[in-house]
């Protein structure tokens, strides 16, 4: 579907015969939707074996240098909090800050769908954490040109250009809160565990996929069962960390405090 926003008003560029199949406030209304949905959480069951093993893989995760690249939480200023459409990181092809009336959304706000983030004083300073598990940048985590994993087009540059017709080997760094219920996994979403896109990791990525294979066993399966708790919550859960059955769960010892 085509908007009238990118592509004019009346212009019909598929050729199906329909025109202005999205209106500018279809697009604002979809993007403040998407804004306003749940933050994902972590569900912690009250299985003291799973638990050990969670808090262990948080651990293990940070040791092995996972955590260089997907960064456990980020901050935002107030600034950042405040979503705003049009805003100023939309593409040139969309509308931006000042060329349409803007519609601000708090994003803290009690009134969106629950949970939310919660802004902290630290250091005098308003700030959200996010717990996010990314660092926003591009990464090449392929051993080549012959890896499998390397995709055919980049679409980080125009499709008539020449360069996007060389392929492309670096990634956004994923973000992994929700990644434990938001299957298939890797950039091209062709596998089906989370250890099979682990192992995957080239380039990079390659010494903490090494220091991977070289753990114990259980340490393995740890990391594993950390990011499987990390999950997108049912609309309405009261707490960002929960158990089972979506009760809060109070967490002691090495575990992330910017998801509580």
């Amino acid at each position: 579907m085509q908007s009238s926003e990118r592509f004019g008003i009346g212009t019909d560029p598929d050729g199906d015969g329909i025109t202005n199949e999205l209106s500018r406030a279809e697009m604002t209304g979809l993007s403040l939707y998407q804004a306003a949905l749940p933050v994902p959480g972590q569900v912690i069951p009250n299985d003291p074996e799973i638990e050990k093993a969670i808090q262990r893989g948080e651990v293990v995760f940070g040791n092995i240098g996972c955590a260089r690249c997907h960064i456990p939480a980020l901050p935002l200023s107030k600034r950042g909090w405040i979503y705003e459409e049009p805003g100023p990181y939309n593409p040139s092809t969309n509308l931006r800050t000042g060329e349409a009336p803007a519609v601000r959304l708090d994003l803290t706000s009690k009134a969106l769908p629950q949970p939310r983030l919660t802004p902290v004083l630290e250091n005098g300073d308003l700030l959200v954490w996010v717990p996010v598990f990314t660092d926003f940048k591009l990464h090449d985590i392929t051993s080549g040109p012959d890896d499998p994993n390397v995709e055919p087009l980049d679409m980080n540059f125009g499709p008539w250009s020449v360069k996007f017709g060389r392929g492309n080997r670096r990634f956004l760094t994923r973000r992994l809160w929700g990644c434990g219920n938001q299957p298939p996994y890797f950039h091209h979403g062709r596998f089906t565990t989370m250890r099979a896109a682990v192992l995957a990791h080239a380039g990079e990525a390659l010494d903490s996929r090494k220091s991977f294979e070289r753990l114990p066993d259980y340490d393995r399966d740890a990391l594993i069962e950390f990011l499987k708790s990390l999950q997108v919550l049912p609309p309405g859960t009261s707490n960002l960390v929960v158990d089972e059955n979506l009760r809060p769960k109070r967490v002691d010892g090495n575990h992330q405090t910017p998801l509580h």
